[in-house]
């Protein structure tokens, strides 16, 4: 799929390096003695605070003026990410062109830029012919390793490309890799999974929350308990669950009304976010947080300062949300929303408008299938890979489809 990403990528954007705009210098900051990191740092404050804009002018400044600084590269692939919601994408795929050539094989950047570039073809592809099928492709996922699965709740990834599974109803967690998965000793009834930044997985379940690297024995669970109103609480009915790129744990429980925030090597928890009842947590790569009400009808997408992007659903571009009941987030921010009343996954894209405001459109719509051998005929989580490549899971099934 990177291969093909990149082959549609080289037709599309025959000229990446005079697709880019110029770099323009910043009017409202002289220079930063510092170089390449105030220029970061500046690039960083300008999205904080949602000035898209002004973020990128201040990274395009360090591209032109620091080329070959270390802080070149992290403002590539942030570029290319402020470029895609802008809906500039032809300059998005760009700079990930850009960054895979300017970077060696086995760099950590190398490998995203090339999987963010085939999740922006596809987009790119997707807008430009409308009536052509999202991911074309539809086949069972190799799972050898893996039981028939149960109740599968929960299907994340990791940007090394592995899967962590959740079958709640069987009480087992699996390490899918390419060709085979493997089981993860876990804690006792385990009812939410995340990946971690540095390649681990944390399990939570009705013993607490194991933190590993998915092999070998469990640790010993730690409690998780926070305070709220007052009063210092256990938490033990852990719906959801998703890791921030500090390492921190965003989580879903049931006896709380809201999200918690909780430090993975302590066990303590405090309320983060808005008040509210939701299904499901995700956090997307630049820690934007993706809260699914529980109804099954309402995405809130919140930035790392707690503040309301957008929101999607109801009805996303005429089309509307009947029962989600899980969803994923690719490289570039894009949602995936699995609609089990419509056994139908809606791939729905964020970008911002002229005035600034933040929106949400569907890029296209994957239909599970229900007969033959691809059948899922009860599907119950979404997970996406790095490269944008759409997996479901079902209950009672014996397999994994992939949509590429």
């Amino acid at each position: 799929m990177v291969a093909l990403g990149l082959c549609l990528a080289a037709t599309m954007v025959p000229a990446a390096r005079e697709q880019s705009p110029p770099p323009q210098r910043a009017t409202s900051h002289a220079p930063p003695q510092d170089g390449a990191d105030a220029w970061l740092a500046l690039a960083a404050k300008a999205e904080s605070q949602m000035r898209l804009d002004a973020a990128m002018d201040r990274l395009y400044t360090l591209l032109r003026e620091r080329p070959g600084h270390d802080d070149a590269v992290a403002a590539r692939i942030r570029l290319a990410r402020l470029l895609a919601v802008s809906g500039s994408l032809p300059q998005a795929i760009a700079q990930c062109q850009l960054l895979r050539d300017d970077t060696p094989d086995d760099h950590p950047l190398h490998r995203q830029a090339l999987d963010l570039a085939t999740v922006l073809v596809r987009r790119l592809r997707a807008a430009q012919s409308p009536g052509a099928a999202y991911c074309p492709v539809i086949e069972p996922l190799a799972s050898r390793g893996m039981q028939a699965l149960d109740e599968p709740r929960a299907l994340v990834s990791g940007l090394d490309g592995r899967l962590l599974l959740l079958d709640q109803g069987a009480g087992a967690v699996y390490l899918i890799g390419q060709e085979s998965a493997a089981a993860v000793a876990s804690p006792a009834e385990p009812t939410a999974v995340a990946m971690l930044p540095g390649g681990g997985v944390a399990i939570v379940g009705k013993t607490g929350l194991v933190v590993g690297q998915g092999t070998g024995p469990a640790a010993r669970p730690i409690p998780l308990s926070g305070t709220w109103g007052g009063t210092a609480r256990p938490v033990r009915k852990v719906r959801s669950m998703a890791a921030l790129s500090d390492g921190s744990l965003l989580v879903v429980d049931r006896d709380y009304q809201g999200v918690l925030r909780c430090d993975p090597s302590t066990g303590g928890c405090a309320p983060w976010g808005p008040v509210g009842r939701f299904r499901v947590v995700r956090v997307g790569p630049t820690d934007w947080v993706f809260l699914l009400d529980d109804r099954g009808q309402t995405v809130r997408v919140l930035d790392p300062a707690q503040r309301t992007i957008t929101t999607v659903g109801p009805i996303v571009g005429g089309t509307k949300v009947e029962d989600v009941e899980d969803l994923a987030v690719d490289l570039a921010n894009g949602v995936y929303l699995l609609d089990t009343s419509q056994k139908r996954i809606l791939a729905a894209h964020i970008r911002v408008a002229p005035d600034g405001r933040f929106g949400a459109s569907i890029g296209g719509v994957l239909t599970v299938p229900q007969e033959g051998d691809r059948a899922i005929r009860n599907p119950s989580a979404v997970g996406v890979s790095p490269d944008g490549a759409v997996i479901v899971a079902g209950k009672s099934s014996a397999r994994l489809v992939r949509f590429r």
